[in-house]
């Protein structure tokens, strides 16, 4: 289908049209084992208007139901498809799911896919059905099933979050976020990774982790210690190093670690953690990398003075709105 097919089929599965919900089952079969399935997904999302969640929740009733009559004509390897289907774009879209009934090879298996949020300022914990611990970040969003199915324990995130991984041998847990996915089978990392963020990190603890882009189909294997950050705009994998347990402790004591951050980053980071709002007028400001540790409780004026200790920057503050602009000299 061309794109713009594609996008009309995409908004109709939000309607009570019967036949929409056919017309998206048909769409799964055919191009749920493409390659540049996600690729696509995620280009047509940026250029589609957020959906109502309550009609947005229909949607996926709708097509529930209709899984069904698939059911009785199609093959196992066929449903199959369908079920991977479902799981990227619920993924992608990232709203409220209810229940998806998944029907393989004449059984049933119920999976309900739970939904857990933060807001600004708050953490979260998080327990998975197969013991492992998650500490959302502030603004973050999980997706997650009631119950691991199938050879791999997957779980789908934008924002952050430390992840305490069981050890499973046989079941690799997987961490999808975007065009990155984080495979693991036992560890503990921290991942930040917000829609409007310049680059995705990854820093791992404890164990072993290996990264999968899945557009160009590259994979980084990590070592603890390690921090691999993703540039969006280049696509291009970064490696950094740091000190794995002062970095847990940081951490756990609530603080904050920058390792090589660009200070537009940073700036969204306190955003999230503060409730503020950061205008940065200058790109060159922006673009200013550091390193940085703060394990003090340090608010996010003290924050910024300490980043500002060369005096380049002009930091003015108005309510809960923070401008920074190149200081002229």
């Amino acid at each position: 289908m061309l794109e713009k097919e594609n996008k009309e089929l995409f908004r109709k599965m939000y309607d009570d049209d019967e036949t929409s919900s056919s017309l998206l089952g048909e769409w799964l079969l055919t191009n749920s084992d493409d390659s540049e399935f996600d690729t696509m997904m995620l280009e047509l999302l940026d250029s589609t208007e957020y959906f109502d969640p309550v009609s947005s929740s229909h949607g996926y009733s709708r097509f529930k139901k209709n899984l069904k009559n698939y059911q009785s004509r199609c093959r196992r390897d066929t449903l199959k498809r369908i079920v991977r289907g479902i799981e990227r774009v619920a993924a992608i879209l990232l709203l409220p799911v209810s229940i998806l009934m998944f029907y393989v090879g004449g059984t049933t298996t119920e999976v309900e896919w739970l939904e857990a949020n933060t807001s600004s300022g708050q953490k979260m914990e998080v327990i998975l059905p197969d013991g492992s611990g998650l500490t959302l970040g502030p603004s973050s969003k999980l997706i997650y099933p009631s119950v691991f199915n199938g050879n791999e324990r997957k779980v789908f995130l934008i924002g952050s979050a430390y992840a305490d991984v069981v050890t499973d041998s046989k079941r690799p847990f997987i961490m999808s976020s975007g065009n990155l996915d984080v495979r693991v089978y036992g560890t503990e990392f921290q991942i930040h990774s917000y829609e409007n963020d310049s680059e995705v990190e990854v820093a791992l603890v404890e164990g072993s982790v290996s990264l999968h882009n899945k557009v160009d189909k590259r994979d980084v294997t990590m070592r603890p210690g390690d921090i691999v950050c993703y540039d969006k705009s280049t696509g291009n994998f970064i490696r950094k190093n740091f000190a794995a347990g002062y970095y847990k402790d940081i951490l756990e004591n609530g603080g904050f670690q920058f390792v090589n951050q660009r200070l537009g980053d940073i700036a969204s980071c306190l955003e999230r953690h503060f409730g503020v709002t950061i205008h940065i007028d200058d790109d060159g400001v922006r673009d200013e990398r550091y390193f940085a540790s703060f394990i003090n409780n340090e608010n996010v004026d003290e924050i910024l003075n300490v980043l500002n200790a060369q005096n380049y920057m002009e930091i003015s503050r108005k309510g809960k709105t923070i401008t920074i602009t190149r200081r002229n000299n």
